[in-house]
């Protein structure tokens, strides 16, 4: 037998957890304060009542998500959460693209972009030259084409498993970026040794380009990396995670 991974955080920050004790002072109480002074005496009635609340309060903790409930409005773990964490591999192309594709904006026909690159579609540089022309279908499937590419490709050097809106902001900011880049990142080596908020917090360094050879913040960029990395959070916290104490 052996403890489950978080059952610290269980132990010091479940409702359930805390109204068990609470009914195990009650009773406690009932045996010891006697003991200091008789007129600590209370009804046993009493001390049922109270016993039987706090068992009552425990067992609904246990089940219900306590933002759920008007008593339990500041959400502290008070049920046992199941983490839906899978590899990066597994996360699906459909929601990648549905994220990605509106900060990408849809050009059909090839541009350069600030940094001075040959772009088209939803973002695309690899092979573009200026002069080419695609249908938005086009570049709907040459988005998800390459969206699979860097999922594979970056599920090879980020092996932790996450919950799946961490994963679609780290394939998401590893087609922006390159996946040269990605996988050589403090992103990277954060997430696979377990800083899953830390890794989410390097998103926003992300935001720079090279324009007329000057490296400097771009706005778009800046509000990009501001979405990944709130999606990034709220996922996490979804899932049940703790931003570790500092």
């Amino acid at each position: 037998m052996r403890l489950l991974n978080d059952w610290k955080e269980i132990l010091f920050r479940a409702w359930s957890v805390r109204f068990l004790l609470l009914a195990a002072l009650v009773q406690s109480a009932q045996v010891s304060l006697p003991l200091v002074n008789a007129a600590w005496n209370l009804p046993p009635k009493l001390y049922a009542i109270l016993t039987l609340i706090f068992t009552a309060l425990a067992i609904v903790a246990r089940f219900i998500p306590q933002k759920s409930l008007m008593s339990f409005r500041r959400d502290e773990s008070g049920c046992i959460r199941r983490r839906t964490v899978a590899p990066l591999a597994a996360v699906s192309i459909a929601a990648v693209v549905a994220f990605a594709g509106p900060w990408e904006g849809l050009r059909t026909a090839a541009y350069i972009d600030p940094v001075g690159v040959p772009t088209v579609c939803y973002g695309e540089t690899k092979g573009v030259k200026i002069g080419d022309k695609y249908t938005p279908a086009e570049c709907d499937a040459m988005l998800a084409r390459r969206v699979d590419e860097f999922r594979d490709r970056l599920a090879g050097c980020i092996t932790v498993e996450v919950p799946e809106g961490v994963a679609v902001v780290f394939v998401d900011w590893s087609y922006n970026i390159g996946i040269g880049a990605a996988c050589r990142s403090t992103l990277a080596r954060k997430a696979n040794r377990g800083d899953l908020f830390g890794a989410c917090d390097e998103l926003l360094r992300w935001n720079k380009g090279r324009i007329n050879g000057k490296l400097q913040v771009i706005n778009g960029l800046a509000n990009r990396r501001e979405a990944e990395r709130d999606l990034c959070v709220k996922s996490l916290i979804d899932a049940g995670y703790s931003r570790p104490a500092r």
